[in-house]
Order: C-alpha cells, then structure tokens, then sequence
C-alpha cells in the first residue's frame, strides 16, 4: 500500500498528455454485476465479504496488480487513495469492499461499490479512446473468469438504470477559469445537462468545483454502442476546451491589469500565509496555473499543479506526516509545505 502513497501522481500520470493544460485527466469506468450474485444494495455483509474473496480468488492472477482491502486499512489511507482518485468515496466507507490496483496507477478494479465490480483506467490529458481501449482489455480478462449479469436486449445490467446498457461512464478533469471568471459557467452547465451530460467537482456527485476544476461526463448508457458514446463525449469536451480558450483571450484581452493583480495577490497568499485551508490552496494554485498558461507569470507543468492538488488534500498531507493532524494543524503543515515549495522556485 505505501508504494501507492509515496507520490501525490502514479508515473503515468506525471507525463505530458495532449491537451493537459486544460484536461487534467481522463477516466473511463465500466459497471458490472455477477449473474448468480444479488446487487451490492441488497447484499448482506457476508455477502460482501464472500464476492471480495470471490474476486480476490478469480483476478489474484493478474500480473502487476495488487489487491487491497479496504477493511485492512484506516480512514486516512482510504481518503488518500481518495484523492489520489484510485477508488471512490463510497468504496472508502466500506469495510468490506476492495480494489485490485495495478502498479503504474492507471487501472482500479473496485469491488463492492454501487455495482459489484467497477471497472476503471484513469490516463493524463485527453485521452479518451486510449483510457477506453485499456479498460476493455481490463473487462474481457475480468469476463473470462467472472459471469456478468447481461441482457440481449437491455445490455450489461447494473444496479442504477441510469447505467444500464453499455454500462460506460467517460469523464474529464477540466480546469475551467476563464469560464468562470467571465461568468459564462452557469449558461454552459445548464445546457450540458439538457443534452444529457452532468457535470461535477473533482470527487463526482456531492463535491463542489474548488479551483475551478469540473468532471464532466456522460449520463446516458442505453440505447447507443459504446462507440457513439464516445464520439459525442469527445465531441462535446472538445466544445467546452474551444470555449474556454475564448474566455481566456477575452480576458487577457479585456482585464489584462486585474488579472495580473488577483494573480499576484494569489502568490502572495501562498508564499507567506501560516494557515491554509485546501480550499483555498487550490483556489490559489488555480490562478497561478492560468497565469502560467497565459504567459503572465514564470512557466510551470500541467502535471505539477495536478500533483500539488493531491499533495494538499487532508488525507495525502496526513499520510505525508505520518500521524492525524487536527484541522488547524493541516493548515499550518499545507502553508509550510507550500512556502518551501516556493523557496526551491516551484513557480
């Protein structure tokens, strides 16, 4: 496990991707089901227990992948694992639930989530057909020794009927702020959503879009083969970048002082600040990575800023100091991390 937790990025994650200075990453997830096993919402705690050893016993052969227990391990470690986005926040409240995680970080086999298995590849940047290529080289090995629950007519059968069908949910990290620092946002979700995407904060359904980073993906599964799915994701992510371009160039072009001004005042924060909350690191960070990408301020990676991110999350920074911090000791820890950042010219 602390191989997992000793970089804030696994070291594909590190690469320079295509379009990274807006996507900071894609993640494609397949849902799937035993036939012979009742769905996870219904099924007892042995039950739970009885499918992780199932899988455990059917995937343990898997080269380059390791299995981990979430029962075997505390809340920290979890949320780091969390943050690092390699399971999801309801796998991390389950004792009896599991991932097979490959070495490189790329791939995530959750077991016991919504649906029995959760089947994940998460790549930098924009890269979507390649994310799903990967995974369904994940399903077909997963298939060979697991029965799914598949339906002629309906598809792959899950738990939410939202997921029913292909079973294929794709999303993208977007770091969005010229949209909304124009205010052009609310508009763009509101029609996103009438075309059948949703679009989230960094941790999916619930979380908020700290640092102007926004998950978007697709909602609707039935009815379309997977490749048409795509092609529409791909289509509609590529309209969201076009317009986020344009609300930077009008903002360079129209409010050049005061975003060099906010900018600034941003470093300022995080150069001398004592306490520093996560949301307001990333809110932070997230200036200075536009102003990278504007060529206002010194030139910094799309990977570095992914990777300062995670290493400020609560549960990251506590694995970090090896202990529990108290909410006032993680601000202290995140402003006395960020500030040495700084002195070894991070920006």
């Amino acid at each position: 496990m602390e191989t997992f937790l000793e970089q804030p990025l696994g070291p594909k994650m590190r690469e320079r991707a295509k379009l990274d200075d807006l996507v900071i990453s894609t993640r494609i997830r397949l849902a799937r089901n035993l036939k012979d096993t009742v769905f996870s919402p219904v099924l007892s705690e042995e039950g739970q227990r009885y499918l992780c050893e199932r899988v455990e016993s059917s995937l343990g052969g898997l080269q380059g992948f390791k299995y981990i227990h979430m029962g075997s391990y505390d809340y920290v470690t979890r949320q780091a694992l969390v943050e690092k986005h390699l399971i999801s926040p309801t796998i991390a409240t389950k004792d009896e639930s599991a991932v097979f995680l490959s070495e490189d970080e790329t791939i995530s086999v959750l077991i016991n989530e919504e649906d029995h298995l959760r089947i994940q590849t998460l790549l930098p940047g924009f890269q979507v057909i390649e994310a799903f290529e990967l995974a369904k080289r994940v399903d077909a090995l997963c298939e060979e020794s697991l029965p799914y629950a598949f339906d002629e007519t309906l598809g792959y059968l899950t738990t939410c009927p939202s997921n029913i069908g292909t079973g294929l949910r794709a999303s993208v990290m977007l770091h969005l702020p010229g949209l909304v620092l124009t205010g052009r946002i609310t508009p763009i979700l509101k029609e996103l959503r009438k075309l059948g995407y949703t679009i989230r904060g960094r941790y999916g359904e619930g979380s908020d879009a700290a640092g102007r980073l926004f998950q978007l993906s697709n909602q609707r599964t039935l009815g379309s083969h997977e490749s048409q799915l795509l092609s529409d994701f791909m289509e509609i992510t590529e309209q969201l970048i076009q317009a986020e371009r344009q609300a930077r160039e009008d903002l360079l072009k129209n409010k050049e002082d005061e975003l060099e001004d906010q900018f600034y005042r941003s470093y300022g924060v995080l150069r001398y600040a004592k306490l520093l909350s996560s949301t307001e690191a990333i809110e932070r960070l997230s200036d200075l990575h536009l102003a990278s990408d504007l060529g206002l301020l010194s030139d910094w990676s799309p990977p570095q800023f992914h990777e300062l991110i995670v290493r400020l999350q609560s549960g990251f920074l506590q694995k970090h100091f090896g202990k529990t911090l108290s909410t006032k000791e993680r601000d202290r820890e995140r402003a006395t991390l960020v500030r040495r950042m700084l002195d070894h010219g991070l920006v």
